[in-house]
């Protein structure tokens, strides 16, 4: 599913970075095949921070979407953390970028 995408694509951000932007940076390449802007990056941030506080507030509702699909979840990484990035990438997923081509 999309969302499974999502998450898997989220678990290997994560691993490849220590800091919030490294991660978004990585998901937005892997997705739209170029450089994010700061303009770009900024508005990912302010889409994660939101995120980041609904899920921290509803652990229930972030291991609810970190459960869907078949490929297990990476219990090493925080579950807010990940369902937020999994929230992004699945933004990032859905853009009119990333689904069509010129």
């Amino acid at each position: 599913t999309w969302v499974e995408a999502a998450r898997c694509l989220a678990a290997s951000s994560l691993q490849h970075a220590k800091s919030l932007e490294p991660p978004l940076g990585y998901a937005f390449r892997k997705v739209l095949c170029r450089t994010p802007t700061t303009k770009d990056l900024q508005r990912l941030s302010r889409a994660h921070q939101k995120q980041l506080e609904i899920y921290q507030s509803d652990e229930t509702a972030a291991l609810a979407l970190l459960s869907i699909g078949q490929a297990k979840r990476n219990t090493e990484l925080q579950a807010p953390q990940h369902a937020a990035m999994t929230a992004v990438c699945l933004a990032l997923l859905n853009l009119d970028e990333a689904l069509t081509r010129e």
